[in-house]
């Protein structure tokens, strides 16, 4: 699956664990993992984190990180690239 906001940058999560990162014309690959129920991403970055996913309980596609709100569309992946 990935995760957009169709425009600027995607996260596209592999079932083997991997993740591709998408952000302005720049690709980066790290890794994800469920871990507490929380998403983790892990892509090397000092601001590396994990997620408490929170679309239940608002209807929307939305993760919480350190206070902040990303907000994005979940779809399958357009490509395998």
């Amino acid at each position: 699956m990935q995760l957009t906001d169709e425009v600027h940058w995607r996260y596209v999560y592999d079932r083997d664990g991997t993740l591709r990162s998408y952000s302005m014309g720049t690709k980066k690959i790290g890794k994800w993992a469920i871990e507490k129920d929380e998403l983790c991403l892990y892509l090397k970055e000092p601001d590396d984190s994990c997620f408490e996913d929170r679309s239940r309980q608002t209807h929307r596609d939305e993760a919480f990180w350190i206070g902040l709100t990303l907000v994005g569309v979940l779809q399958t992946p357009a490509d395998r690239n």
